[in-house]
């Protein structure tokens, strides 16, 4: 194991509770990378090297985020604006249009074979994209591709902001329908105040981008505003991606992205995935509610008072020093 990666075994209560509560048959334990100790799947350790020196093209958009943070929606809007607007084209799941860079070091390959549902190897897969390829990752920006680090390509970068309050619960939920996930939600409000979510810990990896602000090539959105006003998102996001979009393709769009017309979209949907899991985990039936409810704020139903108060501290003393607001 390289010595930047190590094994989260069960030296302390948060370390038990994480593999206990995510023991199951596509998850075998966690590993923690870097100086920010950032949780990924054990299976990471496998894909290190082949994601650091993965070959980034300048045409590449990325969208740099945390998971739950309303990436799949900002999927949709990037890959039609990128593409001109080819709903024809949309109708292809958005896993093989808009694949995830380390989905591969996710979760166990003997377990669910990726190339079934690419039709090759999947890292092969993704250097095979046509341009321009758009590429999803929830990885800290210390453990992206060299070439994004360096500077030497300059892919756009979209990265989505969003309460940390509001993404634990969607995680929790996401968590326990296709993670296999197996405790209560006041567990995982431990876990992911302690960094030991996957992808966690959750300021650190927002910050890790966020300290990269200063480049051209990376632009911030936040969930509350395509909540509160998704037609300026769009043209937000259109602008930085070098396309224009006319009133009636907008509202057009608006249309699509709408929160009923994604989640009864099969193509965003997740509804394939959500099937697969639960043959894994053994489950006769399985309701399709990977897009939930996507409000602003419901946490506030979902947390107790003694949790909201957790947060923002842990929130306050997170973003010390750092001008920046999730809300």
């Amino acid at each position: 194991m390289s010595p930047n990666i190590r094994q989260i075994g069960s030296k302390n209560k948060i370390d038990r509770l994480l593999n206990y509560t995510f023991k199951c048959e596509v998850r075998s334990g966690f590993v923690e990378v870097g100086e920010d100790n950032f949780c990924v799947p054990v299976y990471y350790e496998k894909f290190e090297k082949a994601i650091n020196q993965f070959e980034v093209r300048d045409s590449d958009v990325y969208i740099v985020a945390h998971p739950k943070t309303g990436t799949t929606w900002a999927q949709e809007m990037i890959w039609l604006i990128v593409n001109n607007l080819d709903y024809e084209g949309a109708h292809e799941d958005i896993l093989k249009r808009f694949p995830v860079l380390e989905s591969a070091a996710h979760i166990d390959s003997e377990i669910v074979d990726l190339s079934q549902f690419y039709g090759c190897d999947y890292m092969t897969y993704l250097n095979n994209l046509p341009e321009p390829r758009c590429i999803k990752t929830h990885l800290h920006w210390s453990l992206l591709p060299e070439q994004i680090r360096t500077g030497s390509k300059k892919p756009k970068i979209i990265s989505v902001l969003r309460s940390p309050e509001d993404t634990c619960v969607s995680f929790y939920h996401h968590c326990k329908l296709i993670e296999g996930y197996n405790g209560t939600f006041d567990q995982f409000c431990d876990l992911f105040l302690a960094g030991r979510s996957c992808y966690g810990p959750f300021w650190k990896s927002v910050l890790s981008v966020w300290k990269e602000r200063h480049r051209s090539n990376i632009l911030f959105i936040k969930y509350s505003d395509m909540k509160k006003d998704l037609s300026t998102v769009i043209k937000k996001v259109a602008k930085f991606l070098g396309r224009e979009i006319n009133d009636d393709a907008l509202q057009g769009l608006v249309k699509h992205l709408s929160f009923e017309s994604m989640k009864k979209n099969p193509a965003v949907n997740f509804q394939s995935v959500v099937d697969m899991f639960a043959s894994v985990y053994h489950k006769t039936t399985a309701p399709n509610v990977f897009i939930r409810r996507g409000i602003v704020g419901g946490y506030k139903s979902d947390m107790t008072t003694d949790q909201i108060q957790k947060f923002k501290a842990w929130t306050k003393e997170n973003l010390y020093g750092f001008d920046l607001d999730v809300e």
